[in-house]
């Protein structure tokens, strides 16, 4: 049934503070909350098995105790949940900001799926900085939908109502074990493809692309691993050289990397911010343009090309007229090493070599073309046997570390 529906990234936002200890459901409030989140998961993943969950908890502080996992791996969420205890106070501000940037996070990856928040508690909470209302319009602003589930008697001000409200999610009261059970099915069972459409299209939309893109890193924003572990990856000293036009001075302003170098935060990989704005603008995708971000070259995260290229890039169409000034493509764009091509599904072991014309085995590793509308991939020693390093389908000038 998972062609019917829309795969969500749920994270289960869970309240262990010493109040969800309260016997007033059998044998207790957090026990019966453990086992109605167990049966949401195992619901939600009968039906659609590309869902993936994440699980924060929260007393005094919040702690993500699992990233998203998916329905190889429900007996890992199992356990997690079993370790579950209670003590201290409601950090439920905190604990709704943590759930947030860990949906960021996957927003940013290629190929995101829906975010979601189910909020469990008894709606007491602790004041910290990060108010709980705030948060949900936080969340709003993002198209993350937060569900509450109110565990035992109302609150007067009834906070998880309010939350639900703004964030466009549900609110389900519930007094008794039987009515948790009844919520967390509902939950697992409301993602057809109907649900949701809008906020697919949210996903693409300039604005929000640009609101959700990551900040690249300056040299000096490195921690001594990370720089160390560059340094192993491209040899020494070449972690300074941007990996689009494989220089250290910048094409465009003459100046050095230490001055308009970047690195990718999830893979590290180096870029000049003008290389990455005219990689951008070369893979001829309207709403990367139009929102100043792009797909890194080597990990595809979602990444902010700084605000001081995007002005001057609007200067020169202010300077020329309505007419754009084209931007000049990199003369070389970075292949991709695949380790082993099975990570990149099924589908991938039935491509053919541009080259030889044999389709690919299990387990072994190729190259693909960087170019991600042609996407191309070669045995590692057919890539070898390219002209000057031109990719035999787009044509784009390939380099590989």
């Amino acid at each position: 049934m998972s062609e019917n529906r829309i795969p969500e990234n749920l994270v289960i936002c869970i309240d262990t503070s010493r109040s969800m200890f309260r016997k007033d459901f059998v044998p207790n409030r957090i026990t019966c909350c453990i086992s109605a989140v167990k049966t949401l998961i195992k619901d939600r993943f009968n039906l659609d098995s590309l869902s993936a969950f994440s699980i924060i908890k929260y007393s005094n502080k919040a702690k993500k105790i699992i990233d998203f996992t998916t329905s190889n791996f429900e007996e890992k969420l199992t356990k997690v949940l079993d370790s579950l205890n209670c003590g201290g106070y409601s950090a439920m501000g905190d604990a709704l900001a943590l759930s947030i940037k860990t949906l960021i996070a996957e927003l940013r990856k290629i190929g995101a799926k829906i975010p979601r928040i189910i909020l469990i508690s008894d709606g007491n909470y602790l004041r910290t900085e990060a108010d709980p209302l705030k948060m949900a319009r936080l969340a709003q602003g993002l198209n993350i939908r937060i569900d509450t589930f109110g565990i035992g008697n109302t609150r007067q001000d009834n906070v998880l109502k309010k939350i639900s409200d703004i964030a466009s999610g549900r609110y389900f009261y519930n007094n008794d074990y039987e009515s948790l059970i009844r919520s967390a099915k509902e939950i697992a069972d409301d993602n057809y493809k109907t649900y949701g459409s809008s906020k697919k299209i949210l996903i693409e939309n300039p604005a929000f692309l640009r609101k959700i893109a990551a900040d690249l890193l300056r040299v000096q924003d490195l921690t001594k691993d990370q720089e160390q572990r560059v340094k192993q990856i491209r040899g020494e000293g070449e972690f300074k050289k941007c990996s689009i036009c494989f220089s250290d001075q910048n094409p465009y302003t003459k100046g050095s990397f230490y001055v308009t170098g970047r690195y990718c935060p999830n893979c590290t990989t180096p870029f000049h911010i003008h290389c990455l704005a005219a990689w951008a603008d070369s893979q001829k995708n309207h709403q990367i343009k139009s929102s100043g971000t792009a797909r890194c070259p080597h990990c595809f995260y979602l990444l902010k090309i700084p605000i001081e290229v995007t002005q001057i890039q609007k200067l020169r169409i202010l300077t020329k007229g309505l007419k754009e000034e084209p931007v000049k493509k990199p003369d070389l764009i970075p292949a991709k090493f695949i380790q082993d091509l099975g990570l990149l599904g099924d589908e991938a072991l039935f491509n053919a070599c541009p080259v030889c014309h044999m389709i690919f085995e299990k387990g072994q590793s190729a190259v693909q073309c960087g170019n991600l509308q042609c996407n191309a991939l070669y045995h590692e020693e057919c890539f070898k046997e390219l002209k000057d390093g031109h990719c035999r389908k787009c044509d784009m000038k390939l380099h590989l570390y």
